[in-house]
C-alpha cells in the first residue's frame, strides 16, 4: 500500500508512477530516478524502497560483493531505523522506520552508494547484463518489486512463472527417503520406551502409575522423530507427507508402549528379557485381563495384574500426546516450505529523458 503523504511527495519529489491496486495493499510507486528503477510502498507504519540495479560481474565470489554492499548500504542509512532489508545480485530492498521526508533522504544515499560501487543501472538489463538496445525495455514486476530486464530475460521469466516443471521420478524418490526416514524416526521412538521401562519404571513402586502416565509423553517424542527423520531425508514436503509421518507415528506408538508394558510386566515377574521373550503368552499380556471378576483385590496386586487395563488406558494417552505433535510439526513442515507464488507482470517502459546518472558502458 502507499498512504496518502508518500504517495504525493514521491510523485512530486522524485517522479515516481502510482499503481492503484485491489487490494490497496498491493499498491505501489514505481520510476527511474538517479538512473535507478525504485519501487516505494508501505509495509504497515515503515516505508520500504527497492533499488533496482546490476551487479557487475567480477572474479570475486558474490557473496563478499554482496556483503560489502549491504554493509556500505546500511552504514549509509545509520540515522534513520532499518527495520528490514535484503541485497541480491539485481536489487536492494530496504524497509526503514521514519518519516517521509527522511525515507526521502535515505533514497538519495542509497543512489549515491549505487553508484559508488559502480552498480549498472537502467542502461543494462539487471538480470542478465546486457546493454538495453533499440527494443525498448521491460518492466519486470514480481509482487510489489519491479525489475528493468531486456525482452529476452522478462519473456523467459514470464515463461518460466507459468511452467513449473516437475520431475514426478525425483518426486517419486524423495517419498521414498521421505519414508524410510520415518521408519528409523519410529524405530528410535520405540527404542525410547524401552529404555524407559526399562531403566526408569523399576525406579518407582508398583502401584505407582503416575509415572506411567507421565511416560505417555513418549507419544510426542515419537512425533518429532518421527517427523524430524522424513524431514532430514525427504528435504521437502510431499502431497503423502501427513499421511507416511501420521500412520509411521500411530504404529511406532503402538509398538513402543506395548514393548514398554511387556519389559515392566517381564521384569517385575523377575523374567529377564530374553527368558520373557521366549514365552508366547507373555506376549499377549496386555490383551488380556489376568483377573478374576468375582474376587475383590488389594491395590498392589491390581497394580500388578490389571496389565491389559493399564496398557489400554495408557496407550490411549500416548496416542493423544503423538496426535498433538503430528498435527504441530506436520502444519510447521508445510508452513516453512509454502512457496509464494509472486504475480509477474510486463510492461514495455519508456525512459525519456536518459538518467543522468552515470552507468557503465557494455
Amino acid at each position: 500500500m502507499v498512504n496518502k503523504i508518500l504517495k504525493s511527495a514521491g510523485q512530486e519529489v522524485l517522479g515516481l508512477t502510482f499503481v492503484d491496486k485491489n487490494p490497496a495493499d498491493d499498491s505501489y510507486l514505481y520510476g527511474v530516478y538517479g538512473g535507478y528503477l525504485l519501487s516505494v510502498y508501505d509495509s504497515g507504519n515503515k516505508h520500504t524502497v527497492f533499488l533496482n540495479y546490476y551487479l557487475n560481474e567480477t572474479e570475486e565470489d558474490d557473496s563478499v560483493l554482496l556483503l560489502e554492499l549491504s554493509e556500505s548500504m546500511k552504514a549509509a542509512l545509520s540515522e534513520v531505523e532499518v527495520a528490514d532489508y535484503e541485497v541480491t545480485v539485481s536489487g536492494a530492498r530496504f524497509t526503514l522506520n521514519c518519516n517521509v521526508e527522511e525515507f526521502l533522504g535515505s533514497i538519495d544515499k542509497l543512489i549515491e552508494v549505487a553508484v559508488e560501487k559502480g552498480l549498472v543501472g537502467v542502461s543494462h538489463c539487471s538480470l542478465c547484463g546486457n546493454k538495453i538496445g533499440k527494443r525498448l525495455p521491460k518492466k519486470l514486476t514480481k509482487g510489489k518489486d519491479n525489475y528493468l530486464t531486456c525482452e529476452h530475460c522478462a519473456l523467459e521469466e514470464l515463461e518460466n512463472s507459468r511452467h513449473v516443471e516437475t520431475n514426478s521420478n525425483e518426486l517419486h524418490k524423495k517419498t521414498v527417503l521421505g519414508f524410510l526416514g520415518a521408519v528409523c524416526g519410529g524405530l528410535l521412538g520405540i527404542a525410547l520406551y524401552f529404555l524407559f521401562y526399562y531403566f526408569l519404571a523399576p525406579l518407582f513402586p508398583t502401584n505407582s502409575f503416575e509415572v506411567r502416565y507421565v511416560f505417555c509423553l513418549l507419544g510426542f517424542a515419537v512425533a518429532f522423530l518421527v517427523y524430524e527423520g522424513f524431514r532430514l531425508f525427504s528435504k521437502r514436503p510431499c502431497k503423502s507427507a501427513s499421511i507416511i509421518i501420521s500412520i509411521v507415528t500411530l504404529l511406532s506408538v503402538c509398538a513402543g508402549q506395548y514393548l514398554g508394558v511387556f519389559v515392566q510386566y517381564a521384569k517385575t515377574q523377575g523374567f529377564s528379557i530374553s527368558e520373557a521373550a521366549n514365552i508366547p503368552s507373555m506376549w499377549l499380556i496386555h490383551l488380556r485381563s489376568t483377573l478374576d471378576s468375582s474376587i475383590t483385590y488389594s491395590e498392589d496386586v491390581l497394580a500388578l495384574y490389571d496389565i491389559s487395563g493399564t496398557f489400554y488406558r495408557l496407550l490411549c494417552f500416548s496416542i493423544l500426546f503423538a496426535a498433538i505433535g503430528v498435527a504441530l510439526f506436520i502444519m510447521s513442515m508445510y508452513e516453512k516450505n509454502k512457496v509464494k507464488v509472486e504475480p509477474i507482470e510486463i510492461e514495455t517502459l519508456r525512459i525519456t529523458p536518459i538518467p543522468s546518472a552515470e552507468t557503465p558502458e557494455e
